[in-house]
């Protein structure tokens, strides 16, 4: 069922949103606690031979709005809408190579408030982190508030 629902995120990022597509961003991973996305460098460089810092921001903002998404669709069990509001990054080091980034499901009692106030509200606000890695190495960290509304029939 995880592995479905990344699937199923991944064919709307193709259909959706053609950037993705274009930067080759795709979930490998999704167990219920971590999501996982990874990028290739090459259609992701900048001038200097390095990872663009806004294809980086994208993949993090893309893989929050993944999570976000995961986790309200699975408390109300239909479509929700999500939209990031606020975001910060900061670039630590420069990415030289295929890249990734893993955003973690905050903790229970957040996730809890979270899935309470949107079935209660219909809408519900989610704060997520997120940290890009290249051979294991941290590269990116990314913290977004995301907005989260159930979609009208």
């Amino acid at each position: 069922m995880l592995e479905e629902s990344a699937q199923h995120l991944n064919q709307r990022f193709s259909r959706q949103i053609p950037m993705a597509r274009q930067m080759g961003l795709r979930i490998t991973a999704w167990d219920g606690r971590t999501l996982r996305m990874d990028a290739p460098l090459a259609p992701n460089l900048n001038d200097k031979g390095t990872g663009f810092a806004g294809s980086l921001a994208t993949l993090a903002t893309l893989a929050g709005w993944a999570v976000a998404t995961l986790l309200a669709e699975g408390v109300v069990g239909g479509p929700c809408e999500v939209a990031v509001f606020k975001s910060e990054i900061r670039y630590l080091a420069p990415v030289t190579g295929d890249f990734y980034v893993l955003v973690p499901v905050p903790a229970e009692e957040i996730t809890q408030a979270f899935g309470l106030e949107l079935q209660e509200r219909s809408r519900a606000k989610l704060a997520l982190t997120a940290a890009i890695y290249q051979d294991g190495e941290e590269k990116v960290r990314y913290r977004g508030r995301y907005a989260v509304w159930m979609r009208q029939a």
